[in-house]
């Protein structure tokens, strides 16, 4: 069975997703980064750009946001941001 990460994406509005994923791509300051099971600790300022979270092998969910913030530790994903372009 595969291993998956909890992700929470939140907004000022309220919670935006919450389930878990087996990867998430996000848009980081410095660059695309994937955050997958098992990934180092790490807090990162994110700039315009997608956010995907691959629920399975075929199965995601996009999230177009202006800017925000991530911290992942423990296989826990949590997603702050100022607001949703379009989903």
């Amino acid at each position: 069975m595969a291993e998956n990460i909890k992700v929470n994406i939140v907004s000022p509005s309220g919670e935006v997703f919450s389930g878990e994923a087996i990867s998430v791509q996000v848009p980081g300051s410095l660059g695309q980064m994937t955050i997958l099971p098992k990934h180092a600790a790490i807090l990162s300022s994110l700039s315009k750009g997608t956010i995907r979270v691959n629920t399975s092998e075929s199965d995601n969910t996009d999230f177009v946001i202006e800017s925000g913030f991530i911290e992942n530790t423990n296989d826990s994903l949590t997603i702050i941001i100022e607001n949703i372009i379009e989903n």
